[in-house]
């Protein structure tokens, strides 16, 4: 196993990237190469560390040898190693899509630098261990979606762009105002010393938590809710992937919301809505509305869309409900599913994308009412759409099936909590993103060709021979999605490992921490005097462990 020193690495990766990559703007061809070679090798890092972390252990970086929770903490665990996983791999697939096209000389070079500055933000968000390096995260991410959005210069796409802003901007300021009420309120803004907090506050003589605390962790719902995209935070979503380039949209339906997410499958089941304040505090009943809606409605609206983009968009909106339908049930194993459906959620939605993206790029158009005809003159991208299509709806063995069978079956068992109803809105979900997908394939493949003349309409051969790397990158999605349903016993078991102890969290605090943190257990000196290198803990984690 690498030391631990070294998980900055995939932070340190994209952010050289990024500086190297402006200093020589303007040579088109070493930007695309450091690009390349920069998401190549945080992607293979990421990889090669959850393949050969061990069971129960979790690799801990304290920046400087600052002891937490005084210092920078990185954590890379099962889980934020798998979302890291599929984002490397997502963004070197959508990168590889974009050289093929003119989109990247948008800007005048700058794309390359943003792009890498964006997955430096990603990772960090996935890899960070406190609130206040996770709001930094947020930022890095957001400074550069926000430029990404404006570089073709398209008047209707920086008017699109200035609400994107403006509404994260609102997400950033109750971000960094709840962040400094918990600290506020609690000392620490550590995820390991949060959970300690909070169980401190069931134990006998335990101080209880501050008042005001539900209040503040259901602000900070309200946050990630923005950036999930979840209902009725959503108005953002739909008009901001219409208007920007396509490997843009690509990358962004990929990753941006579920960082979100997965903020919320961190903190939720071990702080924000910790088993001792579920009951009390209004996120348990803010969650399963939010998951249902944002289902039932973003499907609904998808059907209501007649361009291939927006029907996407929404339908990107509506799958973020599958993964809040996990949160508000918190059971391991909802978590579990929970977690599977939205790694192959990154690589499907992407897929989409770029197939739509190619769609444009054979008929100059995504609008239902002039396309037609893609099924015997492109059958490689019917045939890549088509499979990317079912994986979204969920058909077996494709990976879209499996998460949210694990997602349906946990709602239908706790039936007696009123769960099943969630449950069947995601039956209906499936059904609505079969008709608003089928829709797409019907009118764009199956569908007599426009009426305008082909040479208006079709792109010329040499473009075509052109998008040949454009269809590789996509059959690497697709490849991948077909890989995690064939290998999906192998995905559900890390998936698994990776959410058995938010409920139970004395692995994680352990790690971080070190021992005797938890409560309970012997305490141990952990002064900065006696720190030497952060070492790998392996650490019992049982989900059985009661808190």
């Amino acid at each position: 196993m690498p030391n631990e020193p070294y998980i900055v690495l995939l932070v340190a990766i994209p952010m050289a990237t990024a500086v190297l990559s402006t200093l020589v703007r303007g040579w088109l061809s070493a930007q695309r190469a450091l690009t390349v070679v920069g998401l190549a090798a945080s992607s293979v890092l990421s990889i090669v560390w959850l393949v050969t972390l061990e069971p129960g252990a979790l690799m801990v970086s304290q920046a400087g040898d600052w002891p937490a929770p005084f210092g920078i903490t990185l954590v890379f665990d099962r889980l934020s190693g798998l979302m890291l996983a599929a984002a490397g791999f997502v963004a070197l697939a959508v990168y590889l899509f974009g050289i093929a096209s003119s989109e990247q000389e948008q800007g005048r070079g700058w794309f390359h630098p943003l792009y890498a500055l964006l997955m430096m933000g990603v990772n960090f968000s996935f890899l960070t261990g406190d609130l206040f390096n996770l709001f930094v995260a947020f930022e890095i991410m957001l400074m550069a979606s926000y430029a990404m959005m404006g570089l073709g210069g398209d008047k209707r796409q920086l008017s699109q762009a200035y609400k994107y802003v403006m509404i994260n901007l609102v997400g950033s300021t109750f971000f960094v105002l709840g962040a400094a009420l918990i600290y506020g309120m609690t000392g620490t803004l550590n995820y390991a010393d949060l959970a300690v907090r909070v169980l401190e506050s069931t134990t006998p003589g335990g101080a209880p938590l501050p008042t005001g605390f539900t209040a503040v962790a259901t602000m900070l719902l309200f946050v990630f809710a923005i950036k999930a995209a979840l209902f009725p935070l959503w108005f953002w979503l739909p008009d901001t992937y219409h208007t920007c380039s396509i490997s843009v949209a690509a990358v962004f339906a990929g990753l941006l919301t579920k960082v979100g997410v997965y903020a919320l499958v961190r903190l939720a089941p071990m702080v924000l809505a910790a088993p001792n304040i579920r009951e009390a505090g209004p996120i348990m009943t803010i969650l399963p509305l939010a998951a249902g809606l944002t289902m039932l409605l973003g499907g609904l609206a998808a059907l209501a869309m007649r361009e291939t983009r927006r029907i996407l968009a929404m339908l990107l909106i509506s799958h973020i409900g599958y993964m809040a339908f996990g949160l508000a049930v918190m059971t391991p194993a909802a978590l579990s599913g929970s977690v599977f459906y939205m790694i192959q959620h990154m690589v499907v939605m992407a897929a989409l994308f770029l197939a739509c993206g190619l769609i444009e790029h054979r008929l100059r158009s995504s609008d239902l009412a002039e396309t037609g005809g893609l099924a015997t003159r492109a059958p490689w991208l019917a045939a890549l759409f088509f499979i990317a299509m079912f994986s979204l709806v969920g058909l077996p063995p494709l990976s879209g099936f499996f998460g949210k069978f694990i997602l349906l079956r946990e709602g239908f068992r706790l039936s007696g909590r009123g769960y099943w109803l969630l449950s069947a809105l995601g039956l209906a979900t499936g059904f609505l993103t079969l008709l608003a997908l089928g829709k797409v394939w019907i009118r764009t493949f199956w569908g007599p060709a426009p009426e305008r003349a082909i040479a208006d309409r079709i792109a010329p051969a040499a473009d075509r021979f052109a998008a040949l790397p454009m269809h590789l990158a996509l059959a690497l999605l697709v490849a991948a999605s077909i890989g995690m349903g064939l290998g999906a016993e192998a995905v559900q078991r890390y998936t698994s490992a990776a959410t058995a102890d938010l409920n139970h969290p004395r692995g994680y605090v352990t790690a971080v921490l070190g021992p005797g943190a938890w409560p309970g257990e012997p305490t141990v000196d952990r002064a900065p005097a006696i720190l030497g290198p952060p070492v790998a803990l392996t650490v019992d984690a049982s989900p059985t462990e009661t808190r």
